[in-house]
């Protein structure tokens, strides 16, 4: 009889078929992450206080503090991933030269090209992030933001005509204002007594006082009803240049009926010039020029890298080297997009944004090329 042994199948996880993907990407990606969340963490605690303080002058909560710091988080991304991406990329094949991965490529046949061309593919992608984050997101964040601050006032606002406060609170509905002093025993009590002032009633002005008033909320959304039991009233014509007559009567109940709009203006549902979204088919190419240039600051943050990487070499150089790249990075992104953002008006986009590939590609492509062989050898006398 034969023996047949048992056929066992071993399952794993498909590895990249790039070796430079293999051996860069991954190291790379993760730093560019963390360098992300620890500039979006830094950025965001600078923002944190501002918005507590405003949190807490509408009466918000830990919550409400939260919702506003998701608005940042655009604005702050569009900032920190070119840099991110040019800490990322040194380290991460400077890693890699010095531990020989990429000479053991080499030796295997993969050109030196490809490294140059895959980290030109991650920061064209990252190009491409920032020019959607910076044409969408971030509109959406100044416009989302805005609105979230008014409702939280307006709700503020509510809470204080619904609930009272520990302190005198003065309201003013349509040429009416309402004093509401705090509750004595607030075991027994809701609110406290209500002053309510209308200046020019038919001609007289009038002042009424409750101590047993509620507030309701009746269909349809956002209007509401202040009731007013038993009410002492004083009443006098307006104006007068003589003592008026002052008339003093009791009613059992009177009713306000008002809107939010009422008490608070509505925020402007309008978008503002830095809250509109990206049109392509619209006459925006001053707009278009300034995040097409910001988008090539991400894959120019990449290649950067590479060049400071080969400059700094093994002497003291090499610990300027990458401050040197990125203030480059700036100096040049500032006055390019000074530039370009003036010819807009005269130049067609499509030859500003090939003008700006060129501009901020060209030059440390063509370094690349000259020396990119090197990036592959780990230097000899490195510690």
């Amino acid at each position: 009889m034969s023996q047949h042994r048992p056929h066992t199948r071993t399952f794993a996880l498909p590895m990249p078929r790039l070796p430079i993907v293999r051996v860069l990407g991954k190291p790379l990606i993760l730093r560019l992450l963390l360098l992300l969340l620890v500039i979006e963490a830094i950025f965001l605690a600078e923002s944190f206080t501002t918005l507590m303080e405003h949190a807490l002058r509408f009466g918000g909560g830990a919550g409400d503090v939260l919702h506003l710091l998701t608005f940042k988080t655009p604005e702050i991304f569009d900032l920190a991933l070119a840099i991110g991406l040019l800490i990322a990329t040194y380290f991460a094949t400077q890693d890699a030269r010095n531990r020989g991965e990429l000479m053991i490529l080499a030796t295997a046949g993969i050109h030196w090209g490809r490294v140059i061309a895959f980290v030109l593919v991650l920061g064209l992608i990252g190009g491409m992030l920032s020019f959607l984050n910076a044409g969408l997101l971030l509109p959406m964040s100044k416009y989302g933001e805005r609105l979230a601050l008014a409702e939280l006032q307006k709700n503020h606002v509510l809470s204080r005509i619904e609930n009272g406060t520990t302190d005198t609170a003065v309201q003013t509905i349509r040429d009416t204002t309402f004093i509401a002093t705090p509750a004595k025993d607030t075991s027994t009590h809701i609110h406290g007594q209500l002053f309510v002032f209308q200046p020019n009633l038919y001609g007289n002005w009038r002042v009424a006082q409750s101590q047993d008033w509620h507030v309701t909320n009746p269909a349809p959304a956002d209007t509401h009803t202040i009731t007013l039991q038993s009410l002492a009233v004083l009443e006098a014509p307006y104006p007068s240049k003589q003592t008026p007559p002052l008339n003093r009567f009791n009613t059992a109940q009177a009713n306000f009926a008002f809107a939010m709009a009422d008490a608070l203006p509505a925020p402007d549902q309008t978008r503002s010039a830095a809250e509109h979204l990206l049109n392509l088919n619209g006459d925006e190419p001053a707009r278009l020029t300034r995040l097409t240039t910001r988008a090539l600051m991400v894959p120019m943050a990449g290649l950067l890298a590479l060049v400071a990487l080969l400059i700094g070499g093994t002497g003291p150089w090499r610990y300027a080297a990458l401050p040197m790249a990125a203030l480059l990075m700036m100096a040049s992104d500032v006055a390019s997009r000074a530039v370009l953002a003036e010819w807009s008006a005269t130049v067609p986009a499509a030859v500003l944004i090939l003008l700006a590939v060129l501009v901020y590609l060209g030059p440390p492509l063509s370094y690349l090329l000259w020396r990119g062989e090197t990036l592959m050898t780990p230097h000899r006398d490195r510690t």
